[in-house]
């Protein structure tokens, strides 16, 4: 009691005389500080009286009010220290003394305390904000925030509460880190950004540890002196509520902010950026924790939208606001931080139904109005819409595709690599995948340069690496046909990518093409191995994919011609022709498919005989033949190339047909390859000295040797419909220069008309006697014949003359003749000749054994 009347004769007396005394010393310049300290003695010792006096409390605030704007910096330094005096009157020790070892927020008790509290510090924080954003002596900024982390000290349990942070934490955290880094505040941004980051982790750390700082690379940034607050004044941070989230997101926007990234050397902004994203991990894994303690769903799916549209906002702005310099080491830093959605968000909240944020991604808004080509048939995805609902994990997959879309450097493969990686966390996720590709057929409807085209083949080459390590596991556990028919739309793309670009010139355009269609060529390379390793269930899949290239192919046939003659002149292996050659090539060497092809009855099993219904091999059959369609247009454009994926194919082809025993798997061969080797064999007919150059030659007489056997072997020789179908096919064979392929044919057209002889008298003999004369005539034929659209039309031409080789029966001489012509005099001679059976005659070469023949069938 006693004090208690003393305290109130002392605050009597100061008010009466010292007071005034106090505010007239303020006008001599050599008092201020001197007067400034005394100010703080008096308020230590009136203590909680000095504030409960609220009239007094004003008349002393006189004294500092005048301090806080004095011109001399060292009587602001002055002002501050005695400022934590009001501080400790505000807010006594004892007070914190009690929730040392609290690790739970208690409820801020009653609403009435909680105002007059926020109203202390309000009055504390007032000048402590003025003289921080107008200060630029690092000094006085220094005692300013020397001043404030005591605050926060003496707050104890307080400070954790939403309503103390708005008004003591947030006002000093928004006013430092809007000034950016730079090497005058580095410390003061440093000290402030580890106190931030100090708190949004204490929901993360053990709570033994809840007042160490955790950045300590940043901590060291500090001066000597703030850095020291941290072992004398521990701030009591107990794990932060889910209401605090968005007061943390707030401050981070602020840190992000892209005006600051404008003028920031490359050093300062790896900090940031590092700084940046651990924060943001932090918030990330308290959502989770939030969701696994309390069980708050509706507030952690209020979080997760937040995230989305925070993320969106911060990525697409840094990215379209600064240089192309520096947007290279932006765009890094956004996939790391669209990397920590994926990574810290449980799958099960990503892909929540429950969950729905609005696509209100300006670059899919340009795309869904812009004018596509109408010369490339594009498939028919379903379009992603501006402002849909979606879930999370497939804003996220189209937020991450903007930032591609959206960045105009060259795209780096780790940069593209982070990307995949991002794409693949939410594959069995049939909405986000939908995304993924509907976005990147987006960005190839219009006509664009090659340089941007490549930069999405990149994307698709790591993001289809990364597919095809889980492709068979999704395929038997999902068997959805959506599913599958987004993954044949996937496959398909590096095939339509290239379709509608404009022509570059750029040497290093074409150098980075060829190695992208490379890694291409891998990926369907590894995915053909995955086919041959899959279950039945599986193949299910793989034959829809090469139905689906197939009609991809037909309704961009054009397109694809004119690619394959454009590209006549490059690498050959790095052409689309060598991707679809390696899909046909894995799929005719498949181990599984070479047991169908030998089995000579079905199976018995139901599930056995599904698998080997002819529509199996239909696809496979109609893809080979599309490949020998467009190799055809290639070879036609590059005669002199070595075409080894095309030889590759024939000698695979080959060896897959000569397994084949089923009859039914024959007729298919024949029905769906059969106009394509026709047109083969008459292209290497024209071109036979070229063709001797290579391999294809070789490979193509073996695989007809094959198709010979197979005939032979499943009795197809006698077969009326499939020989009078495919005669153009064997008379392009049996004219052939080449001589096991005509002399083959051959042997299948005596077979054909001696078995049919009694199935079907006089049926075939007309037409085989016919074939085999043309071939007779052909036999002393130049290597280069002309092959029209009348198949009858078979001359002969040499540069040194004609010649004219006749065997005679029994001891007739062998007599050879050869008549010096010249090129005009054989054309001229040509014309008059005509194609009477008499001239043809004189030109044949003839052999004992087809004399005898005919002398046979005269009689």
């Amino acid at each position: 009691m006693a004090n208690m009347h003393l305290m109130q004769a002392v605050a009597s007396d100061f008010e009466q005389k010292l007071l005034s005394c106090m505010i007239n010393m303020l006008d001599d310049p050599s008092k201020k500080v001197q007067t400034v300290k005394s100010w703080g003695w008096i308020i230590s010792l009136l203590g909680p009286d000095a504030v409960k006096n609220r009239l007094l409390l004003n008349k002393l605030l006189k004294v500092p009010e005048q301090m806080f704007t004095d011109l001399n910096p060292q009587v602001q330094v002055a002002t501050m220290v005695s400022w934590k005096k009001l501080v400790d009157a505000f807010f006594p020790f004892q007070a914190t003394k009690i929730v040392a070892q609290q690790t739970v927020i208690p409820p801020l008790k009653p609403i009435e305390q909680a105002s007059a509290q926020v109203k202390r510090i309000r009055l504390i924080m007032v000048p402590l904000c003025r003289v921080l954003s107008k200060s630029r002596n690092i000094v006085l900024s220094s005692s300013c925030l020397s001043t404030w982390h005591y605050l926060l000290h003496r707050l104890g349990n307080l400070i954790n509460h939403l309503p103390i942070l708005d008004a003591a934490f947030g006002p000093i955290l928004k006013i430092v880190f809007s000034f950016g880094i730079n090497d005058q505040n580095k410390p003061l941004w440093s000290f402030c950004l580890n106190l931030f980051h100090d708190f949004v982790s204490s929901k993360n750390r053990d709570r033994e540890d809840l007042c160490a700082p955790v950045n300590q690379n940043l901590l060291a940034q500090s001066c000597t002196h703030i850095r020291a607050l941290f072992d004398v004044q521990h701030i009591k941070w107990l794990p932060w509520d889910i209401s605090c989230f968005h007061f943390q997101l707030d401050i981070l926007g602020i840190i992000l902010k892209p005006e600051l990234f404008q003028d920031m050397i490359p050093e300062i902004l790896v900090i940031v950026m590092d700084s940046a994203t651990e924060i943001f991990r932090f918030l990330l894994q308290g959502i989770q924790i939030e969701l696994r303690e309390q069980h708050a769903y509706e507030q952690v799916k209020e979080c997760i939208t937040n995230v989305c549209t925070f993320a969106k906002k911060l990525l697409l702005d840094h990215i379209g606001k600064n240089s192309v310099n520096k947007c290279a080491t932006l765009l890094e830093f956004g996939l790391r931080f669209v990397k920590v959605i994926v990574d810290e968000l449980d799958h099960s909240l990503l892909a929540s139904d429950n969950i729905e944020v609005c696509l209100d991604i300006e670059h899919i808004k340009e795309n869904q109005h812009a004018e596509y080509s109408p010369k490339v048939s594009l498939p028919r995805i379903r379009s992603l819409s501006y402002m849909e609902m979606a879930s999370p994990a497939a804003y996220v997959t189209a937020l991450s595709l903007s930032l591609i879309s959206q960045y105009t450097g060259e795209l780096s493969h780790r940069d593209a690599e982070k990307l995949a990686l991002i794409l693949a966390s939410s594959l069995d996720v049939l909405e986000s995948f939908h995304t993924a590709v509907s976005f990147m057929y987006m960005q190839i409807g219009r006509p664009t340069y090659n340089r941007e085209r490549l930069k999405w083949l990149m994307v698709w080459n790591l993001f289809a690496k990364q597919l095809n390590r889980k492709i068979i596991s999704y395929l038997e556990t999902d068997s959805e046909l959506s599913y599958h028919d987004l993954l044949h739309q996937f496959f398909c793309y590096p095939f339509l990518i290239f379709l509608n670009a404009e022509n570059s010139s750029e040497s290093s355009v074409s150098v980075l093409q060829d190695l992208e269609m490379e890694s291409t060529i891998e990926v369907y390379r590894s995915l053909s191995t995955n086919s041959c390793n899959s279950k039945l269930s599986s193949k299910v899949f793989f034959d829809g994919f090469y139905k689906y290239l197939v009609c991809t192919i037909d309704g961009n046939m054009a397109l694809f011609q004119a690619n394959l003659e454009h590209l006549s002149d490059k690498f050959e292996n790095a052409t689309i022709l060598s991707a679809l050659g390696e899909i046909v090539v894995g799929l005719l060497q498949n181990d599984q498919m070479l047991i169908y092809a030998n089995q000579e009855l079905k199976q018995t099993s139901e599930g056995s005989a599904v698998c080997r219904q002819p529509k199996l091999f239909l696809n496979w059959f109609k893809l080979a033949n599309r490949f020998m369609l467009l190799s055809s247009s290639h070879f036609k454009a590059n005669p002199a190339g070595q075409h080894q994926v095309t030889s590759r194919f024939f000698s695979t082809l080959s060896n897959f047909v000569g397994h084949l025993v089923l009859k039914e798997d024959v007729l298919l061969l024949f029905e769906n390859i059969g106009d394509q080797l026709t047109e083969w064999l008459s292209l290497t007919t024209i071109l036979y000295s070229e063709m001797q150059q290579g391999e294809i030659i070789v490979h193509l007489e073996n695989l007809w040797l094959k198709m010979v056997e197979c005939l032979k072997r499943s009795q197809l020789v006698s077969d009326v419909p499939l020989i009078n179908q495919k005669q153009q096919l064997l008379q392009a064979a049996l004219n052939h220069p080449h001589h096991p392929i005509s002399v083959a044919t051959a042997s299948v057209c005596r077979a054909a008309t001696h078995g049919s002889a009694v199935l079907h008298p006089g049926c075939l003999n007309s037409e085989f006697d016919e074939l085999l004369m043309h071939r007779r005539k052909a036999l002393n034929s130049s290597r280069k014949t002309a092959i029209t659209s009348n198949s009858y039309d078979l001359m002969a031409e040499r540069d040194g003359g004609s010649v004219n080789v006749s065997v005679g029966l029994g001891t007739k001489r062998l007599k050879i003749m050869k008549y010096s012509t010249k090129p005009k005099e054989l054309n001229k001679s040509r014309a008059h000749m005509g194609f009477s059976p008499r001239n043809m005659e004189n030109r044949v070469c003839r052999k004992p054994e087809l004399i005898l023949e005919m002398l046979q069938r005269k009689t």
